[in-house]
C-alpha cells in the first residue's frame, strides 16, 4: 500500500482567507431604508416646497375632496350680507361684514362668530393672521385659522392696517389734534412705536418683516402743489431715519416688496430702499390704475387700463428692482385680481385665469358667473367667493 504523504503548513506564512457568506438579508434592509429615505425626502418636497410639484402637493393634500367636473370642491355656504370683505386662512374662510365677523372651517363648522357694528368692513392678512377691521372705527380682530387671537381698540379713527409675516400689525387712524397717527403693535399686542403727525395727512403705512422699521406715506403741500413723501422710521426712535419725497401722484396703497417698499400712486410705482432712497420707479405711461396686488412672493400684479372704464386692460408683473417681469393684454372686464406665492389669479366676468408671475397661463376656468371675489393660494389653488357660497378650484 502506497503511504500517503501530508506536508505541515509553515506556521510563519498567513492562513488562507475564508470566503465570507453574502448576507442578503442585510443587503435588502439597507435598501428598504434607502428607499423609504428617498420616498420621505420626495413627499417633504411635495408638501412643503411651494416652488415645485405644486400640481402633485393639490393632489395629495385634496384627494378627498369631491371636486365637480370643472375641479372646483363646494366647501362654503353662508348668508349673503351686504359689503362683505373675506380672505382665507388655512382652509378657514373669514366673512366680515356691517354687523357680523364669521369664521367658516371646510367642513361647514362655524369657528368664530361676532356680531359688530361697522361702518365698513375690511380685512388685511399675511397669510396665517388676519385683521379685520372697521374703516372710520375703532375695533380691529385677530384672528388666525382656529378663531379670535385678540381684540384690539384704538383711540382714533382707522383709516388702514397691514400685517407682516411676522404679525406685526401697522395701523393708520386719524386722532384728534393730529392729521393722523401710525401705530405698531407686536406680535404679541403690545405698542412699542406711534408716530403722530400734526401738519401732513397720513395715507398708509407698512412695517418690515422683522419688525424693526416702518414706512408712512404723508401727503401735504410743497411748493404750492400737494406732494407725497414716503417717512421712515425705527421703531425704537421716535426720529425720522430718512424720507423721500414721490414724483407721483396720490398714493393709494403700500407694502413691503422684495427688499424694498412699494408705494402705489396713481400714475406708477414707487420702490424705495429700508435707506429712504427712491430705488427704482414703474411708469404706468398714461393708463390708468385698476387694480394692484401687492402680495405676491417678491413682485406687484397691476392691472391697467387705457380708459378709466371698459374692458381694454393689461396686467403687468413688477419685481423689486422696477423692472418688468411680465405682460398680457385681458379682453374681459376685471372684477378682482389676487396674487400669491408664485401665482396672480384674474377674475373676469367671463372666466377665471391663473397665470405664474411671468405670465404664462397656468390654468382657466370659464363659467364663473357666481363669483366676486378670488382669492389666490400660494400652492396653485384659488378660492372663488360668491354672495352665498364659496369654492376652491384645484387645477
Amino acid at each position: 500500500m502506497d503511504k500517503m504523504e501530508f506536508q505541515r503548513g509553515n506556521p510563519q506564512e498567513e492562513p488562507p482567507k475564508r470566503i465570507a457568506k453574502k448576507d442578503y438579508r442585510r443587503r435588502w434592509k439597507y435598501l428598504a431604508i434607502g428607499t423609504a429615505v428617498v420616498l420621505v425626502v420626495v413627499l417633504c418636497a411635495v408638501l412643503w416646497d411651494s416652488t415645485a410639484f405644486d400640481g402633485l402637493r393639490r393632489s395629495v393634500i385634496y384627494s378627498q375632496a369631491k371636486k365637480d367636473e370643472n375641479g372646483c370642491a363646494l366647501l362654503y355656504n353662508y348668508a349673503a350680507e351686504k359689503d362683505q370683505s373675506c380672505t382665507y386662512l388655512d382652509g378657514s374662510l373669514i366673512l366680515a361684514s356691517q354687523h357680523h365677523i364669521t369664521m367658516l372651517s371646510e367642513n361647514g363648522q362655524e369657528l368664530y362668530h361676532a356680531d359688530v357694528k361697522f361702518h365698513k368692513s375690511a380685512v388685511a392678512d399675511n397669510g396665517t393672521l388676519a385683521a379685520v377691521y372697521d374703516i372710520g372705527g375703532r375695533e380691529i380682530y385677530l384672528l388666525n385659522a382656529k378663531g379670535l387671537v385678540r381684540k384690539l381698540e384704538t383711540d382714533g379713527e382707522i383709516l388702514g392696517c397691514d400685517l407682516n409675516n411676522r404679525g406685526d400689525l401697522a395701523v393708520t387712524a386719524g386722532k384728534k389734534g393730529y392729521k393722523a397717527a401710525v401705530s405698531i403693535y407686536d406680535n404679541k399686542g403690545e405698542m412699542p412705536f406711534e408716530f403722530k403727525s400734526s401738519d401732513l395727512f397720513l395715507m398708509t403705512a407698512a412695517v418690515q418683516e422683522d419688525g424693526k422699521q416702518m414706512a408712512a406715506v404723508t401727503m401735504g403741500e410743497m411748493e404750492g402743489s400737494f406732494a407725497s413723501t414716503v417717512v421712515i422710521y425705527r421703531v425704537d426712535s421716535e426720529e425720522p431715519q430718512a424720507s423721500c419725497q414721490l414724483s407721483g401722484g396720490a398714493v393709494y396703497d403700500m407694502d413691503v416688496v422684495g427688499s424694498n417698499y412699494c408705494a402705489v400712486a396713481e400714475d406708477g410705482l414707487f420702490f424705495v430702499g429700508k435707506d429712504g432712497e427712491q430705488k427704482a420707479v414703474f411708469d404706468f405711461e398714461g393708463t390708468f390704475l385698476r387694480r394692484c396686488s401687492l402680495s405676491g412672493d417678491g413682485y406687484a400684479a397691476v392691472v391697467l387700463g387705457r380708459y378709466k372704464s371698459g374692458g381694454d386692460t393689461r396686467l403687468v408683473t413688477v419685481a423689486d428692482n422696477g423692472e418688468l417681469i411680465g405682460q398680457t393684454e385681458i379682453s374681459g372686464e376685471v372684477l378682482d385680481i389676487d396674487a400669491a406665492g408664485k401665482y396672480v389669479a384674474v377674475l373676469c366676468s367671463d372666466a377665471l385665469t391663473i397665470y405664474d408671475k411671468k405670465l404664462n397661463v397656468c390654468a382657466q376656468l370659464e363659467d364663473v358667473s357666481f363669483a366676486r371675489d378670488v382669492l389666490m393660494r400660494a400652492d396653485g389653488s384659488a378660492l372663488l367667493v360668491g354672495a352665498e357660497s364659496a369654492s376652491l378650484y384645484l387645477p
